[in-house]
């Protein structure tokens, strides 16, 4: 996931997406497999961004 302008709402959004989308069970195994890495990568995008914003919070509140 590029670095640039990341946005923790959006990532959120598409990851909500992806999720309904593999619930469907419509999702055929190839397009499974990319969606799996998709999620992945925004789990961890959101992830890194909020432990980022912890680390901040925990600056202010010290």
């Amino acid at each position: 996931m590029a670095k640039s302008k990341f946005s923790y709402e959006k990532s959120f959004t598409e990851l909500q997406k992806i999720i309904e989308e593999i619930s469907s069970g419509e999702t055929g195994i190839d397009e499974l497999q990319e969606k799996v890495k998709r999620a992945r990568e925004l789990l961890e995008a959101c992830q890194e961004k909020l432990r980022a914003t912890e680390k901040e919070i925990e600056k202010i509140v010290e």
